[in-house]
């Protein structure tokens, strides 16, 4: 089962920018330091290339740039989180990881919507820990290249 119960789920939390974001731990392959990607040509922006992990060709994706934040170059505490969505493996390039959480399903709310044209399709919802708020993210949606 890949939940702690069957109304919790385990999250992986990091900071994109000043924003913490989370996904759920099942997707979660590995966390890697970054690493310099081969650029591809012709992809998207937010593409930061792809990655050989021992022996398979990984997409690396920039949150920061894939969630219209300004880009900054990569610190210390930078990470590549690999990620299976089902479909695909990929590396999101995070600021740093923070941990893991367990968050039961009336924790998590709908994200709001401000306007049609707001780029949220990605985002499954806010979860709401303590003080903390944490911007779950839809993966699937998340690795759709647009």
């Amino acid at each position: 089962m890949n939940t702690v119960a069957d109304d919790t789920l385990q999250i992986v939390t990091f900071m994109v920018g000043n924003e913490q974001c989370g996904i759920h731990i099942m997707k979660v392959q590995e966390i890697i330091r970054v690493i310099g990607a081969v650029r591809v040509p012709k992809a998207p922006a937010y593409v930061g290339g792809v990655i050989n992990l021992r022996g398979k060709i990984v997409p690396v994706i920039d949150l920061r740039n894939r969630m219209g934040k300004s880009v900054t170059e990569y610190t210390d505490s930078s990470r590549i989180i690999v990620v299976d969505s089902g479909s695909r493996l990929a590396g999101l390039v995070v600021d740093a990881v923070i941990d893991v959480i367990n968050l039961n399903h009336n924790e998590i709310e709908p994200c709001p919507a401000i306007d049609e044209n707001t780029k949220s399709k990605y985002i499954k919802g806010i979860g709401k820990k303590d003080e903390r708020l944490i911007t779950v993210l839809n993966l699937e949606d998340l690795l759709i290249v647009s």
